[in-house]
């Protein structure tokens, strides 16, 4: 479990729940079915229309990328790695390490050195890997792309609600006994939307942006690196290379 994540949305639903306890009048008032169809049934039947469904299949998978722990190698001691790689090539050649390759656990590493152990030249390997990244990059922003629709979704769905409740209110205003409900409506619905969008889409939004941010670099590292390597550069200069990388994505 991401605990960040976790500590996040766990934290600020509890404080909010803390608030609706202080306020003396129980969590009863704050509930309104009409208000849930709007901003819930709203946001996902607008999510649904503008994404593909091969996308939507994936928001659990992304939910899950979110909340769990994801053990990723430090990009110090994935230099170190490839560095380790390029010496044992120029000591022993390619061949000696295909083992080591084929017991790696990062399936882009694991393919850009058999790319390598395969014979693939610098000019062929590099532009392979950089596609290979590109269609990453382009599945992983989508999916940081659709929380963020539901986080701006969920607020203007809770917006058209207070609407709905306001021309409701001002409809009945004859009628005390109707002009409670539709201001509960109205009022409800921006608390909902604003409460998905910031401690439900947000935090997932942003903790994916960071997850695929470390992804990228590590996948520009090891591209730098196989193509180096396949280029025959020297050991000193791959490294050097390597850490002006490293340099780059911590300024």
């Amino acid at each position: 479990m991401d605990k960040s994540s976790a500590g996040g949305l766990g934290g600020g639903w509890a404080l909010v729940a803390l608030a609706i306890i202080l306020g003396g009048v129980g969590f009863g008032p704050y509930i309104d079915i009409p208000s849930v169809v709007i901003v819930v049934g709203g946001t996902t039947a607008v999510t649904a229309g503008q994404f593909e469904p091969a996308d939507l299949k994936r928001v659990g998978a992304s939910m899950k990328v979110a909340f769990n722990e994801v053990k990723v190698e430090p990009l110090s001691e994935l230099v170190e790695k490839i560095t380790f790689y390029a010496t044992e090539i120029k000591k022993h050649g390619v061949m000696h390490i295909e083992q080591k390759v084929l017991e790696e656990q990062n399936p882009f590493f694991k393919e850009a050195f058999q790319l390598l152990v395969d014979g693939t030249k610098a000019e062929t390997l590099g532009p392979l890997l950089e596609t290979k990244l590109e269609y990453m990059n382009k599945r992983h922003n989508t999916m940081i792309g659709l929380f963020g629709n539901i986080g701006g979704t969920a607020g203007a769905m809770g917006m058209i609600g207070t609407l709905v409740g306001l021309v409701a209110m001002l409809a009945n205003l004859s009628d005390p006994a109707a002009v409670g409900p539709a201001m509960a409506v109205a009022l409800l619905t921006t608390m909902y939307g604003a409460l998905i969008g910031t401690l439900f889409a947000g935090i997932i939004e942003s903790k994916l942006a960071q997850k695929h941010a470390v992804e990228e670099t590590a996948c520009e590292v090891i591209i730098k690196g196989t193509s180096m390597i396949a280029a025959e550069e020297s050991i000193g200069n791959i490294k050097m290379q390597l850490n002006s990388i490293l340099v780059d994505s911590e300024e």
